[in-house]
């Protein structure tokens, strides 16, 4: 019985030694590839597609075409109604009369520009602590007092054009429970929490910050090279988006992709793991988006320009 084992035994050795596992059988209906157990029993065979194997480009290509598709017509969920309005609500602390909220809306009206609690500023009526400790109240969320810059690009998860276009920040990452934190500087965004919770497999929690101080650190955030950041648009067209998605993919050969919608961005996310020369292989990434040039159905959440990272996409693969 011993003697029996020794050839499986040694046999499993060698496949582990190789770096050999049995991958999954393609999801896709139609896939015509080989699912025999000794053609799936290969290095880095495949890629997973929002939990999904597929083992054949061909195959990824199908199921991101009409993964594309569909968040290409999608509408953003709609924000929930704020509980009370944030003039009100200053009132009601002391902070503000009646008639310096009506000055702000007339100010803000006038303009065509800014939200309310950048007018209460700018006109001197409460200062920016005193409007973000409102917002905080306004969307039940606590308030992050300091920033740690070495904390906030050690992070870099998020593309930095999604960050800007929402005015938020990554604060911490707590290991432990797999928690995001995010500083928003305006509006809290619920979506855009539920999408970067798909993306990055883990749970988000917001908070609020001054609106100056989000806007200063993504400033100077916005002078550091984002080589895994890579991005297209205002684009529509659901063949080229597909062409430039199989051709990141047939060329970094990814072992996961993760794709959402969020806002006006389609945020693919190919995780691929490259050799390191010292010890064990070490994960990376890269973010590949697609601004959309359709009208979303809910306002825009910023007016700044978008800084294009990448004009050409990749050469035509065969």
């Amino acid at each position: 019985m011993t003697d029996f084992s020794k050839p499986l035994t040694r046999f499993a050795s060698w496949i582990k030694r190789h770096h050999l596992e049995s991958s999954p059988p393609c999801v896709l209906v139609s896939c015509l590839g080989s699912r025999s157990l000794w053609q799936r029993l290969r290095h880095r065979q495949g890629t997973f597609l929002q939990g999904a194997f597929y083992c054949q480009p061909q195959c990824l290509e199908t199921a991101l075409i009409s993964q594309l598709s569909h968040l290409r017509v999608m509408a953003p969920s709609p924000q929930p109604p704020n509980r009370i309005p944030l003039g009100l609500l200053m009132v009601a602390r002391g902070k503000l009369t009646f008639a310096e909220v009506r000055a702000a809306l007339e100010a803000q009206r006038r303009a065509h520009y800014g939200k309310i609690g950048e007018w209460i500023e700018k006109l001197g009526f409460a200062t920016e602590q005193e409007v973000t400790t409102a917002l905080a109240l306004q969307w039940g969320c606590p308030v992050a007092t300091s920033f740690d810059p070495s904390a906030i690009h050690s992070l870099g998860s998020i593309p930095f054009p999604i960050l800007e276009a929402f005015q938020m920040l990554p604060l911490n990452h707590v290991t432990s429970t797999n928690t995001l934190y995010l500083a928003f500087g305006e509006r809290v965004d619920h979506g855009a929490l539920y999408a970067i919770e798909k993306i990055l497999a883990c749970r988000t929690q917001p908070c609020v910050a001054g609106r100056k101080s989000i806007a200063c650190q993504l400033d100077s955030m916005r002078q550091l090279p984002h080589p895994s950041d890579v991005e297209f648009g205002p684009i529509n067209d659901l063949t080229e988006m597909a062409r430039i998605a199989s051709s990141y993919t047939a060329r970094l050969s990814p072992e996961a992709v993760r794709l959402s919608r969020i806002g006006r961005f389609i945020w693919l996310r190919l995780d691929v793991h490259a050799d390191d020369t010292l010890s064990k292989p070490c994960p990376t990434a890269t973010n590949v988006l697609f601004r959309l040039s359709t009208d979303s159905t809910r306002p825009f959440p910023s007016t700044r320009p978008f800084r294009q990272f990448h004009s050409n996409p990749l050469p035509r693969t065969s």
